[in-house]
């Protein structure tokens, strides 16, 4: 048997489709009923995990939890990591210029720096990252790309138009990946539109930051991309239909994680379950819960969001009349709390989710932040929720989550950038660990 520790570990390994071996529900049920156990805690990674880096994550987010925890509530937990694919691409290229470039970027003798296309390099990169994501699906537009690059006219824009509505597909419930549908198939109606939609991604983006993400960006007052082209263009259409994919496949994996193994589990004793995500893996958990019905002694106990990578608008009942989010069934579901943390130190999530998340090129003062309709739930928490549903939490992580409420934690002084991580991956620290032992224990 393998374990984390003292608790008994089991992987959920589902594939893009949410396909599991059935008899993982069987051998979870398994553990859960060997004599004494109260607690099943199911994580899930996000963006660019390999099963390495999937194990790395929830044994040192348990073992920071570990610490604060009863000795015997540890031994008396079953947790299951859950393994999906999540291929490594990079996040957005425009992000990264905004860092490290944008707007003060000078040349060597003081002038402002040149706009430039996208190093050839780096597009094979992008294109590279493209085809490992979608696999043999991916290599017809991929070879579509590279001649759009080139020549970006009327054929290969509505080719690569179409490849990208085929992509996302025609969601149904999911509000969010209807927001990120409907620009694209727009544009497929007729070949200017496509060639008008991607030539509007030829510039870079220009625009002016809040103060509240530009300071903890780093960025001051106003930034500018300097990659500009139709490379850059190309890159760009690719890099969001990798955004789409993914929110589309963590929603899915969700789903199956419910119906193929939460609700299949028969249990001889009660059961407390607790959800955890991280990233797109927040998006998972989020759409496990949205799905889960009742299911004979599991109490659907916790919810935790670990900078979550999808929309902040994700659980309301009402964001305008008639357009509800994503996962509007969340809130209330569980007996104890869910558990949010959010910080503008989140690069990932505060800026490259915001820019990745939108085609229109729309981009407004309050790009990132709580006025953003693309902003991010790692990135400013949950947004639309009925009074009196949310707490916030900005104390020097104090952390007394309450049961029935949407606990909201402002992780500016403990989830931030290291030697070793970024902000957006600083998720299994020892304070996020005392936050979930608070939630679990």
């Amino acid at each position: 048997m393998d374990t984390l520790g003292p608790s008994p570990f089991l992987w959920l390994e589902l594939d893009k489709n949410g396909a599991i071996d059935p008899a993982l529900a069987e051998k979870l049920a398994s553990l859960l009923n060997q004599p004494d156990m109260t607690d099943l805690v199911v994580m899930s990674h996000g963006w660019k995990n390999t099963k390495d880096d999937a194990r790395k994550l929830y044994g040192t987010l348990w073992a920071n939890a570990r610490k604060k925890l009863a000795p015997e509530k540890a031994s008396h937990t079953v947790v299951a990591g859950v393994v999906w694919p999540a291929k490594a691409y990079r996040t957005d290229f425009d992000t990264e210029t905004l860092v490290t470039g944008g707007g003060g970027a000078q040349a060597a003798d003081g002038t402002p720096a040149p706009v430039k296309d996208l190093a050839e390099a780096d597009f094979k990169d992008v294109l590279a990252d493209f085809e490992d994501l979608f696999g043999p699906d991916g290599t017809a537009t991929a070879e579509r790309a590279r001649a759009a690059a080139e020549t970006l006219d009327e054929t290969t824009a509505l080719f690569l138009v179409r490849r990208g509505n085929e992509a996302i597909g025609s969601p149904r419930s999911d509000t969010e990946l209807k927001a990120d549908a409907e620009p694209i198939s727009l544009a497929t109606e007729d070949a200017n539109s496509a060639k008008v939609l991607m030539e509007g991604l030829v510039p870079p983006p220009t625009f002016n930051l809040e103060s509240s993400v530009g300071e903890a960006q780093g960025l001051g007052d106003f930034v500018s991309g300097l990659i500009s082209g139709p490379r850059a263009a190309v890159a760009r259409f690719l890099n969001q239909l990798t955004y789409y994919e993914m929110k589309k496949r963590a929603g899915i994996v969700g789903e199956a994680l419910t119906k193929s193994v939460l609700s299949k589990l028969v249990l001889q004793q009660p059961i407390r379950l607790h959800l955890v995500g991280h990233s797109f893996g927040a998006r998972l958990v989020a759409a496990a819960a949205n799905g889960l019905a009742p299911v004979p002694k599991l109490e659907f106990f916790s919810l935790t969001l670990l900078q979550g990578a999808f929309s902040h608008n994700g659980f309301a009942k009402e964001i305008k009349p008639g357009l509800a989010g994503a996962f509007p069934d969340v809130v209330g579901k569980p007996t104890g709390p869910i558990c949010i943390t959010h910080t503008h130190n989140d690069l990932a999530c505060t800026l490259a989710y915001a820019l990745a998340s939108r085609l229109s090129r729309d981009i407004a003062k309050s790009v990132g932040d709580a006025n953003d309709e693309f902003g991010a739930m790692g990135a400013n928490g949950p947004q639309h929720l009925k009074a009196g549903q949310a707490v916030e939490d900005d104390t020097d992580a104090v952390f007394a989550p309450q049961a029935g409420k949407v606990n909201t934690f402002l992780a500016d002084k403990y989830i931030i950038k290291t030697a070793a991580s970024d902000a957006h991956n600083n998720v299994d620290n020892e304070d996020v660990g005392r936050l979930l032992a608070k939630i679990v224990g």
